[in-house]
């Protein structure tokens, strides 16, 4: 996008400070992993993994805590209601929302303690891509028709997102 996406403003204040207070809503402890935003006085967490994707921030989630609720920055239009319904949820190593076209979205799902060992297996294999790394766990699938799963990737979405 050739900035931060987690500064971009949403709902008149950075995105990162609109996730992470949709977050904190639902679980305590809720922090931002990885990025220096201590200029917002935000509480984080240094990513073990820097420069390795979201799939070394997810490691990182999960050795701070028991379950990680992850949500992406850059998709802000993921429901309260929506989280909350993935927290509900008891099976699986991780619940993750999937598309009637069977498109899943890692980036906005619950993981487990039962899944860090599978996950941390295969990125030691070299694996980085979170939808290639979930394969090993037992998946309960959140199924949603919702459009609320777009992630904003390029100016032009971030600009559609903020008009609808």
């Amino acid at each position: 996008m050739g900035q931060d996406k987690a500064r971009l403003v949403w709902e008149g204040v950075p995105l990162v400070v609109h996730q992470l207070g949709r977050l904190e809503g639902l679980m305590a402890g809720a922090v931002v992993i990885g990025g220096d935003y201590s200029d917002l006085g935000l509480p984080a967490v240094v990513d073990e993994h820097p420069g390795e994707g979201p799939l070394g921030g997810i490691l990182t989630a999960l050795g701070q805590s028991r379950s990680a609720l992850i949500l992406a920055v850059d998709m802000p239009r993921v429901t309260t209601a929506t989280l909350r319904a993935l927290l509900q949820r008891t099976g699986g190593d991780a619940v993750v929302p999937r598309h009637p076209d069977g498109r899943m979205q890692p980036l906005a799902a619950l993981y487990r303690a039962s899944a860090r060992a599978k996950l941390q297996a295969a990125f030691d294999g070299g694996v980085r891509r979170v939808v290639e790394a979930i394969g090993a766990l037992e998946i309960e699938w959140y199924d949603t028709a919702a459009d609320e799963f777009r992630a904003m990737n390029t100016p032009a979405e971030y600009e559609e997102a903020l008009h609808r």
